[in-house]
């Protein structure tokens, strides 16, 4: 190990044009291929077995691996190359939401004599979704493929204690971004603390697929008026991520006002009443000082008006409209176990319940929204 994979990530910033997930994860597999000697073979032989055309491995017998990454030839930056001392080697590209140059890897296998004139290199394609497959490389993955190969139990009993660790890592880290584990929760579990804690990549893989769902749709269709209401001159939906307690997603940069949809796993967040088990929540924040106006407009004294008489929304939201934070405005919410009970024990009938419900939670708010514009 001769560098730190804190090292390794760190040369890597976010920037409005550029999300380091790409290269986080490309780091991350180039020094465990680097510093592992057995999951770099693994790495070679799973590459292998993917080919279209088998490479000549032999998979009884040890051979070194290397990789590099940022590799610069005369065509461009290649993510990742893969070099080892039987003659072969493999140009890899990785993609997590962008999506590839015109010839890109038709280029890059045109470079191969520059990387190294005594391999044959493969080409490799490595994708968040196989909706990003094109231009023909030779060997065509998703990141889920990398996560189930190395989470498979036999394949991780051959590893020792300590890269145990580094591996569990990393398939964590995939599952929390959503292209590791796509596993159902169990709703029974949910109201025990220490299951709770256990669901929280569960429900950052949820989130993430909610998130891609949403910027491919047209959120206005869904949400009629939330352009208005959130006063955004640039709407965006920032990814899942987690903050006093919680996962989900935010709707607006600003808080003129703020919109976040998600689960609140905890009571870390003490502006919040003292949930006894995770709630699936819809909030409405804003700057400081400001919550004294956002209280006078006329949505808002309609909602906290009818909360006198209803406590709960139609589709079963408890609403919260008191508050000693100064931030906080408004907070729908209802047990996660409730939601999920509504459905089957299925990942993707589990996500779909729970972007239902908070469409359902951000309509609602709309509503009185649009009905006070009309009155205005």
């Amino acid at each position: 190990m001769n560098e730190s994979i804190f090292s390794r990530l760190f040369r890597y910033k976010q920037t409005e044009k550029m999300s380091p997930k790409e290269n986080y994860l490309t780091e991350m597999l180039a020094w465990m291929i680097d510093s592992l000697s057995q999951f770099g073979q693994d790495y070679v032989l799973f590459l292998n077995s993917k080919c279209k055309e088998k490479l000549n491995f032999d998979a009884n017998c040890t051979f070194t691996v290397s990789a590099e990454t940022q590799f610069r030839v005369t065509k461009g930056i290649i993510d990742m190359v893969i070099e080892t001392d039987c003659g072969y080697g493999f140009i890899c590209e990785h993609k997590v939401d962008s999506s590839l140059r015109e010839n890109q890897i038709k280029d890059y296998s045109e470079c191969d004599k520059e990387i190294n004139k005594d391999l044959t290199f493969k080409t490799v394609l490595l994708t968040k979704s196989k909706d990003q497959h094109e231009q023909n490389p030779d060997i065509q993955i998703i990141w889920h493929d990398v996560y189930e190969f190395f989470s498979d139990p036999i394949r991780k009993e051959s590893y020792n204690a300590d890269e145990k660790i580094i591996i569990e890592q990393f398939l964590k880290y995939l599952t929390e971004v959503g292209m590791g584990m796509k596993e159902a929760i169990n709703p029974n579990g949910v109201t025990h603390y220490s299951a709770a804690m256990n669901i929280e990549p569960l429900l950052s893989s949820i989130f993430y697929d909610i998130y891609r769902d949403f910027q491919k749709s047209d959120i206005e269709e869904q949400c009629p008026g939330l352009h208005d209401f959130l006063r955004e001159s640039k709407f965006l939906l920032n990814t899942p991520g987690k903050e006093s307690g919680r996962i989900g997603i935010k709707f607006s940069e600003t808080w003129h006002p703020g919109l976040f949809a998600g689960v609140q796993l905890n009571n870390k967040d003490n502006s919040l009443q003292n949930f006894d088990s995770p709630q699936l929540v819809v909030i409405i924040d804003c700057m400081q000082g400001e919550k004294n106006n956002f209280q006078e407009k006329l949505w808002y004294k309609s909602i906290d008006k009818d909360k006198q008489s209803k406590e709960e929304t139609e589709s079963g939201f408890r609403i919260q409209t008191t508050s000693d934070n100064p931030w906080r405005v408004l907070i729908l919410h209802k047990p996660l176990t409730t939601v999920l009970s509504q459905c089957n024990e299925d990942y993707y009938e589990q996500m779909e319940n729970i972007k239902k419900e908070i469409i359902d939670g951000i309509n609602w708010i709309l509503n009185y929204y649009k009905l006070s514009c009309e009155d205005a």
